[in-house]
């Protein structure tokens, strides 16, 4: 994360990666707060303990920003986004009554600020397909070739880069549900919590993400 992101007003520095302990350490040396489970932290915070809530962002920042990174397929995009759900987050904090884990609850604010920075990217600009087809079903002028450059040659050929525009492509309710199970390794009861939906439908929707995503990435290879 940043290193200016969320202080003052706005709640603690969100970029710190350091080792955070308390201000005001005990006969042991102080308590590691990094040592601590969520419920504790977010109980620190609560208390105005602001380096608890540093903790809790560093413990989740990775994960934050490589779920949006997903869904964006924009580094920076997904960096400024991430910034925003810690200090969403940071001022929730108070109401929050520990009915859910913290982290469902972060990833609900993630996925919710994902959904909202997709849409505003998608008035700006639209995503261009990976088949290549317009909206109206029509074929996409080929780029010029460029197999003359080894780095976009490289890129052409990249299976990841493929894979991960394909996700980034994928429609909002089936591509969550996919970067939730198949990147972030979540159980279908954490799912349908993070996002509000039974798990019935979770798994519905998994189905649906792996099979839209299993055909287009089959016509792309089709193509090569």
């Amino acid at each position: 994360m940043r290193s200016g992101a969320g202080s003052g007003r706005n709640g603690p520095r969100t970029g710190t990666r350091e080792r955070v302990r308390t201000s005001n350490p005990g006969k042991d040396g102080g308590v590691e707060l990094e040592t601590l489970d969520d419920r504790a932290l977010v109980a620190r915070t609560q208390e105005g303990e602001r380096e608890a809530f540093s903790a809790l962002v560093s413990r989740y920042q990775d994960r934050v920003v490589n779920l949006v990174y997903r869904r964006l397929n924009d580094r920076e995009a997904a960096l400024d986004v991430a910034q925003e759900v810690f200090i969403k987050a940071y001022r929730g904090l108070e109401g929050f009554e520990g009915n859910s884990q913290f982290f469902t609850w972060l990833f609900r604010i993630t996925m919710n600020e994902t959904v909202s920075a997709r849409r505003r990217t998608a008035r700006r600009r639209p995503p261009l397909s990976l088949d290549r087809g317009n909206s109206d079903g029509e074929r996409l002028p080929e780029p010029p070739d460029s197999s003359y450059e080894p780095a976009a040659a490289a890129e052409r050929n990249d299976e990841t880069a493929m894979i991960r525009r394909a996700i980034y492509e994928l429609d909002d309710d089936v591509g969550q549900v996919l970067v939730l199970r198949d990147i972030e390794g979540l159980s279908y009861q954490e799912i349908a919590s993070i996002l509000g939906i039974p798990v019935g439908s979770v798994k519905s929707r998994i189905h649906r993400a792996r099979q839209v995503l299993k055909d287009r990435l089959a016509k792309v290879i089709e193509r090569e």
